[in-house]
Order: structure tokens, then sequence, then C-alpha cells
């Protein structure tokens, strides 16, 4: 059950509005955890969930980091990071093969 949040100590609901008239808050109790929803959206009007159990100024901040107008910064940020792991794991397979292959050297 989606319940919605109108109002809060740190104005947060407020402060999303003023972000985009459409946005509105809700306490998904099944999951528990807040969700951000926009009633401009066609078919469905999810936005994301907020991993943070209170309400505060990180809420907003997701909201303007995965907004449509900064969908290809963020795709750089994730395209970097994912790039990260890759040599990271590229780099810790190279040497679990030079481990072995030193010590197939001194077998041999």
């Amino acid at each position: 059950m989606l319940i919605e949040i109108k109002s809060d100590p740190l104005f947060v609901t407020d402060r999303l509005k003023e972000l985009d008239q459409d946005y509105y808050l809700v306490f998904n109790t099944i999951k528990h955890k807040y969700e951000v929803h926009n009633h401009s959206q066609i078919g469905c009007s999810y936005c994301l969930t907020y991993p943070n159990p209170a309400l505060d100024e990180r809420l907003l901040e997701l909201v303007k980091k995965t907004r449509r107008e900064n969908f290809n910064e963020l795709m750089k940020e994730i395209d970097k990071a994912n790039e990260k792991i890759e040599q990271e794991f590229i780099k810790s397979q190279k040497e679990k093969l030079e481990g072995k292959w030193k010590q197939n050297k001194f077998w041999n």
C-alpha cells in the first residue's frame, strides 16, 4: 500500500514540489521505503525509491541527480564506475594468472 506524504518537518515534500510540481512522495508500507512519483509520467508514476529511512536533503539531491536533464551526466558517471570495476577485475585476474604461472614454472 502507498501512503502519500503531504507534509514533513523538514519540508522535503514542499521542496520536492519546487523541483517539479508533478512530483509527490509516498511511503510504501510493503517495502517500508519512501518513493518519489510523478503525476505527469505516462503509464507509471514511479520515479525512484529512496534508500534512507529518514526524509532529508539527500532525497532532494537524489531526485535532482536522476532527473531527465541530467541523464547524460549520470550515464557518464555510471560508465566511469563500471570501467573502474572492470579494470579492477582484469587486474585481479591477471594477478591470479601470474601467481599460478609462477607456481607452475617452479614445479617444472
